[in-house]
């Protein structure tokens, strides 16, 4: 317990978790104010979205930092990954100026998507083969054939599920135009 509450890397993680929703929220809750034409709320929302991104990058850092003294040999990993993590703060450059330029809020936020899917994607992969480093990697964590059958099919039918209603609700009140203006109760 002392490990997991006097760890800098944990706090980090924390720090980092807690930016970025705050950050990632505002970046689409600053496209929904532009789409709803609501004037006050998008500059709102354009500069917390603004000053929003400078506390994630620092938390980002600190978690590099951090785990540089946690796990010497992840954070190599993470240096032979640095593209990804090149790739991800294009991303997050890209989109800070298309907001401080007040333009394509949309293509903003998506540009925020891909900074964390690149940085989740680079972190992700300079774990392996460890999933729980140092207690269990690919090879002991793999299941027996049956179960990973099984494991695969609820996987398909969750995200058989989970995407049109995901669609139905996006296309129910995000994209429509009268229910962002207000026009419908």
């Amino acid at each position: 317990m002392d490990e997991l509450f006097f760890s800098a890397y944990s706090w980090a993680v924390v720090l980092l978790a807690m930016s970025s929703v705050l950050f990632i929220s505002s970046t689409f809750l600053t496209y929904y104010a532009a789409q709803a034409k609501d004037a006050t709320a998008l500059e709102l929302m354009r500069r917390f979205a603004l000053w929003g991104g400078i506390p994630t990058i620092i938390s980002s850092l600190f978690v590099f930092i951090a785990l540089r003294n946690h796990n010497l040999e992840h954070f190599e990993r993470t240096l032979d990954l640095w593209w990804l993590f090149g790739l991800s703060l294009v991303s997050f450059v890209f989109a800070i100026w298309l907001i401080w330029k007040q333009k394509c809020y949309g293509v903003a936020f998506v540009m925020v998507m891909l900074q964390f899917a690149f940085a989740f994607y680079g972190y992700g992969i300079s774990h392996l083969p460890h999933l729980l480093y140092p207690y269990l990697t690919l090879y002991g964590g793999a299941a027996n054939p049956a179960m990973g059958r099984a494991l695969i099919v609820a996987f398909v039918a969750g995200f058989v599920l989970l995407v049109p209603s995901l669609i139905l609700l996006l296309r129910l009140f995000l994209f429509n135009a009268r229910y962002v203006k207000g026009e419908l109760s």
